[in-house]
């Protein structure tokens, strides 16, 4: 097994999903693997954050008794069948609406960990001395820099003429991965472009201790794009990286 087939079955692996006769070839995969086996440390990772933080649902105990008196009393007629099948079926329809808004609230929650972790990310940058690992306004020193140090060449831009230059790029950590962090600069504002291959959730936005943070995804990289520039200029700053 390689890579290509191994990743898209790192996350039903972990969910324990795999025949064991797959789960065999992936674990195999994993223990030769560096790059597969951090992936599947990022998964696991994630789902602990999730069960820590997330809000958890769990339909009350008595629902299965509710549902097997239902289906008993269907016995003492047609007319009452029908009533006490309605019945069970709502219930069921309840307990899988509830089942689903946690799923979507583990999900946004999982993203808001995301978001967090990159404005904790940018407020260290500011206040220690690891802003800058390659100091520099041209985008074809920047960008080389990054190879070798990641497993992916962010898309280094400069928009100098439109009043926010490069000023350099750094390696940060975000999610328990390396990442492409490219800095910005607009007048006295720093603003820090998180980058790295993932199919994220979609556009959002953040505001939190006078910090605003866009997100937005492209072309199979995620981009979190933080400062405390007002939301319309880091709004403005994010259409230019988009075009």
């Amino acid at each position: 097994m390689n890579c290509e087939s191994a990743k898209p079955l790192i996350e039903s692996y972990l969910d324990e999903e795999l025949d064991a006769i797959q789960a065999g070839h992936v674990q195999e995969h994993l223990a030769d693997c560096p790059s597969c086996a951090q992936t599947h440390a990022q998964f696991l990772e994630q789902r602990t954050d999730i069960r820590a933080y997330a809000p958890y649902y769990k339909a009350p105990a008595h629902f299965s008794d509710v549902i097997r008196g239902a289906l008993r009393q269907a016995d003492r007629g047609t007319a009452e069948t029908w009533r006490w099948i309605a019945i069970a079926a709502s219930i069921l329809l309840a307990v899988s609406f509830a089942w689903n808004i946690a799923r979507f609230q583990s999900r946004d929650s999982s993203a808001a960990l995301t978001a967090q972790d990159v404005l904790s990310s940018h407020i260290r940058s500011l206040i220690g001395t690891h802003l800058l690992d390659v100091p520099s306004s041209d985008r074809h020193t920047v960008k080389p820099w990054f190879n070798g140090k990641l497993d992916f060449s962010p898309d280094v831009k400069d928009f100098a003429s439109q009043g926010f230059p490069l000023i350099g790029g750094r390696i940060d950590y975000v999610d328990g991965r390396a990442v492409a962090a490219l800095v910005y600069q607009r007048r006295q504002h720093v603003i820090n472009l998180f980058t790295w291959p993932e199919a994220a959730p979609g556009d959002a936005e953040m505001a939190r201790n006078g910090y605003h943070t866009v997100h937005w995804n492209s072309a199979g990289m995620t981009y979190y794009a933080v400062s405390d520039l007002g939301i319309g200029e880091l709004r403005q700053f994010a259409s230019l990286y988009k075009q």
